[in-house]
């Protein structure tokens, strides 16, 4: 299991992790399916790419305990541009973002330096 940083951000409906940090789980972001529907961020209109499976978000506690949260794909953002420095930069300053996807399975509180997460009981 690989920590990830993600920033938390309301006014996106869907999380997305950069292409970083899905290296760094051995995910190659080349071999993915691009989305059919583009995504719209605070950096403009982006493509992004599907990981098509089931997966897990694992939330550290602050009890060290661990929160699962199934998600039944994610996205992975891999920028496009025709200058390699260019892109080498949008890969290096493109943050994971938690957006609304997630989020909604919480009850938010935002701090002066942090932002505490806690889940909402399930319904029955």
């Amino acid at each position: 299991m690989k920590l990830v940083w993600f920033l938390v951000d309301t006014g996106s409906t869907r999380s997305i992790l950069n292409e970083s940090e899905a290296l760094l789980m051995g995910i190659d972001p080349t071999t993915l399916p691009y989305s059919k529907e583009g995504s719209i961020g605070f950096g403009g209109e982006f493509k992004h790419r599907m990981i098509n499976r089931p997966v897990e978000v694992i939330f550290k506690t602050s009890d060290n305990d661990f929160y699962k949260i199934p998600q039944s794909e994610f996205r992975v953002l891999s920028p496009e541009h025709e200058d390699p420095e260019k892109r080498r930069m949008l890969v290096k300053l493109t943050p994971c973002v938690l957006g609304m996807d997630i989020l909604s399975k919480f009850e938010i509180h935002i701090l002066r330096k942090s932002v505490e997460l806690i889940p909402f009981e399930p319904t029955h």
